[in-house]
């Protein structure tokens, strides 16, 4: 269990040191994903519901260098923590240097408003699929910001034995 110290810090046993507002955004993201479990249900988020919460995030948070600030509400917090999980997959390759498991190539420098604004420009764009899954509209719209770049020598056709 943690300690707040007279400094305003959490200690835990071994572990990194926390200020009192990293520990209130700490608290403050746990009360709000809390909340969405326990007034979301079960179903797959669609495209629709996503392509929502994310405008409320475009419309709200404030971007200042590296610092986002979100909107109050559950629909801005929903996007920003599911395109968190798209983040930390979009990043995850089978071999280095190569496509993530879903098939694009996200930069690393690619911050996760970047995400969500290349989700919702192609969400807005694919209007039809917005009854879909979120994620059958979450791949094909990072493959289209982010393609992956053909290894050269790969389009020349294969030398015959």
């Amino acid at each position: 269990m943690g300690l707040i110290s007279a400094m305003g810090h959490v200690e835990a046993a071994g572990s990194a040191r926390m200020t009192g507002g990293q520990v209130k955004a700490l608290i403050w993201a746990i009360g709000t994903v809390s909340a969405i479990a326990v007034t979301s249900s079960a179903q797959a988020v669609t495209g629709e519901e996503l392509l929502r919460q994310c405008e409320a995030l475009e419309r709200g948070a404030v971007v200042s260098g590296e610092t986002v600030r979100l909107p109050k509400g559950q629909d801005a917090a929903a996007c920003w923590f599911y395109m968190g999980a798209v983040q930390d997959v979009a990043a995850t390759v089978e071999d280095e240097g190569g496509p993530s498991v879903i098939g694009s190539c996200v930069p690393p420098e690619t911050t996760r408003i970047d995400l969500v604004r290349a989700f919702t420009k192609y969400a807005r764009a694919h209007r039809a699929d917005l009854d879909l899954r979120a994620t059958a509209l979450v791949i094909p719209a990072l493959s289209a910001a982010f393609p992956c770049r053909e290894p050269r020598g790969s389009s020349e056709a294969p030398s015959r034995p």
